[in-house]
């Protein structure tokens, strides 16, 4: 009798198949978590890198537009004072420089320095660019100086409805000027025959963290004073 009680207690000091099983599925379930886990963390922490990456962007570009439109000045410096700009849009604006030119006088003057340049947001890729007229020819041509500001610019897609009227897009630059009753009105475009009446440049940038998800972009802006404006 105590031997048929021994070899039954052995047969059964075994793992039977349903609990192997459990114990299976106890792991895999664990390790899904564990996985899962890590790839949100992965995923959260790649989100946050791209975040940092977009506002170091945009505050890169901004200080760099920013430092370009305060140092724009007109051809001529008679009175009444002239416009420093050509071309005033929403995405793009064109004034004259002597900025980081050769030559140039401590207090930005030289008028023989004095180059073409522009800002402007490449809307078909989203890449804000600076150009300035190298070579001096009055038009802009693939040997002029060229530099990219910023990528992933989403200003263009990103509809503004703080404005009156609301606007499909946000501008990148918005400018302040005098009307006919000398009042200080803004806008984001101003026609060639009024560029003489703008003495400031409001200049925001909006760059997305990921092109591929729907996120919230950083964006920062600043206003810049035009030099030699009019009641300047």
């Amino acid at each position: 009798m105590a031997a048929s009680n021994e070899r039954k207690r052995r047969r059964q000091a075994g793992v039977t198949l349903v609990e192997l099983l459990v114990v299976m599925i106890v792991l895999s379930i664990v390790t899904t978590m564990i996985i899962s886990g890590w790839i949100s963390l992965q995923s959260s922490y790649a989100h946050s890198v791209n975040e940092n990456d977009a506002r170091s962007t945009a505050r890169y570009a901004l200080n760099y537009a920013s430092g370009e439109l305060r140092a724009a000045q007109p051809l001529s410096l008679t009175t009444p004072a002239q416009s420093p700009f050509t071309v005033a849009q929403p995405m793009e604006v064109d004034y004259y420089s002597s900025h980081d030119q050769p030559g140039t006088a401590a207090d930005g003057s030289g008028i023989a320095n004095l180059r073409l340049t522009r800002i402007y947001l490449d809307t078909t890729t989203g890449t804000l660019y600076w150009q300035r007229d190298t070579n001096n020819n009055g038009s802009w041509d693939s040997s002029d100086q060229k530099v990219v500001l910023a990528s992933n610019v989403v200003n263009n897609s990103t509809p503004n409805p703080t404005v009156t009227p609301a606007t499909s897009y946000t501008a990148i630059f918005t400018y302040g000027y005098l009307d006919t009753n000398g009042n200080l009105a803004t806008t984001d475009t101003v026609a060639t025959a009024n560029l003489g009446t703008i003495v400031s440049v409001t200049v925001r940038i909006m760059v997305a963290a990921s092109p591929s998800h729907t996120t919230t972009p950083a964006d920062l802006q600043a206003t810049v004073s035009v030099r030699n404006a009019p009641g300047g």
